[in-house]
């Protein structure tokens, strides 16, 4: 009877070892993204210098934003001038 108790316990442990074992490889860190270091000038002051280290993407989105800006910008400048909004310098029609 102890015989069978053991078996059915040793046979139990096999069959759950490979399970835990795979278990364990889900178990991994996720693979952390590497850090892109740049130096940049403070506005301001002739010496003074920031680091900013960040990723690939947020460093690919600052530039996607700051293209948006001046698309944006520019964008604003064109149609300010073909409505003919300004301060009335070349206005004629009021003479």
């Amino acid at each position: 009877m102890t015989f069978r108790v053991l078996l059915a316990a040793a046979l139990a442990v096999a069959v759950s070892a490979p399970a835990l074992a795979k278990d364990e490889g889900n178990d991994q860190a996720p693979v952390k993204e590497k850090k892109i270091c740049r130096t940049e000038s403070v506005t301001g002051s002739l010496v003074a210098k920031r680091r900013i280290c960040l990723t690939q993407a947020q460093w690919d989105e600052i530039a996607a934003n700051a293209r948006k800006s001046m698309s944006d910008y520019s964008r604003r400048q064109g149609m300010g001038s073909e409505t003919g909004s300004g301060n009335g310098a070349n206005n004629t029609a009021g003479i």
